[in-house]
């Protein structure tokens, strides 16, 4: 018997006790602000569907698809608050700043269509839940985010939070990447090039010195460029 919940969204065809389990089991999952609590059986498409805590307080059905690529992250509260809010954050029918930031932030992390999904969501990467409210986030933004800088995440393996997040210059964010090396030497940690501007050394040179010539920390950072290592190194560059 067809089975419909208006106020939950999607028709239920096929109650979960008259239908094949799904082979992945969503129950537990938080995706966006929906928490899934159970299998809910299948559509006319044959579709799972899947019974959902939203964070407000309302339950909603929702289709396996949908939960997976982002396409629906709430039970309609999230779209509704958009609406209020969204003209607060518009100016002539420019989408601002800070809620170009808001939605690029999540759909790094929970649209996985969009190409660089797999260096956010795809490794484990979210968004904090407080920051699913655009208010909160915006509030938070516009007080530690100034003009000419960027959202930065302090640690690169955690999430979009207050508490690892700052406002960084554009030299600041090419700085705090993974592909960057971290280098502490005497108490000190410094990156790569941070290291090659402090003791004028071609970037380059100490590069392969680490990487290439695999030399200790300490002989890489205090031999000159004029030992007779470092020519090697400056002549095996020209011959590339």
């Amino acid at each position: 018997m067809t089975k419909e919940n208006i106020s939950q969204g999607k028709k239920i065809v096929k109650p979960a006790s008259e239908c094949r389990y799904p082979k992945t089991d969503l129950v537990g999952q938080r995706f966006g602000r929906l928490v899934v609590k159970e299998f809910a059986g299948r559509d006319r498409g044959n579709n799972a569907l899947w019974s959902c805590l939203c964070d407000c307080g309302n339950n909603r059905i929702v289709r396996d698809a949908n939960l997976k690529t982002g396409h629906t992250q709430s039970c309609g509260c999230y779209c509704m608050e958009l609406i209020t809010t969204f003209h607060g954050a518009a100016k002539r029918n420019r989408v601002t700043r800070t809620y170009q930031r808001f939605r690029d932030i999540h759909a790094r992390c929970y649209n996985s269509k969009r190409p660089k999904y797999k260096d956010y969501g795809g490794r484990g990467i979210y968004v904090c839940d407080e920051w699913h409210s655009f208010p909160v986030f915006r509030d938070w933004f516009e007080s530690h985010v100034a003009e000419g800088e960027e959202l930065d995440r302090i640690d690169n393996d955690g999430p979009y939070a207050p508490w690892n997040c700052r406002g960084a210059t554009r030299k600041e964010q090419m700085r705090n990447t993974r592909r960057n090396i971290n280098i502490t030497w005497e108490g000190e940690t410094l990156c790569l090039k941070d290291w090659a501007e402090k003791l004028k050394i071609n970037v380059e040179t100490l590069r392969a010195r680490i990487r290439v010539y695999k030399w200790p920390i300490e002989k890489a950072l205090t031999k000159p460029v004029g030992h007779k290592d470092c020519i090697a190194i400056r002549r095996a560059r020209e011959r590339l």
